[in-house]
């Protein structure tokens, strides 16, 4: 899935780690694809160019449900400084 930033920065390296965010998952279950070998929280590297990265589906639904990233490039008025 395609993830856009939610300010207006063209270029920007971002590194998420879900797997470590425990108050977001609470008492669920961590994808397994998010944690290694070991069980410990693996570090996802998010490039965006032009304001947008493509990142596998359950790391976009985090990075939007956390209000790292948006689902469209839009930029509402209440969002500029």
């Amino acid at each position: 899935m395609f993830v856009f930033l939610p300010h207006k920065k063209a270029i920007h390296t971002m590194f998420v780690c879900p797997a470590g965010d425990k108050d977001f998952f609470k008492n669920q279950e961590v994808p397994s694809e998010w944690v290694d070998d070991d069980n410990k929280p693996i570090t996802f590297e998010v490039e965006f160019r032009k304001g947008r990265a493509e990142v596998d589906d359950k790391v976009g639904e985090y990075m939007i449900k956390r209000g790292l990233a948006r689902r469209t490039k839009f930029i509402r008025p209440e969002d500029e400084d």
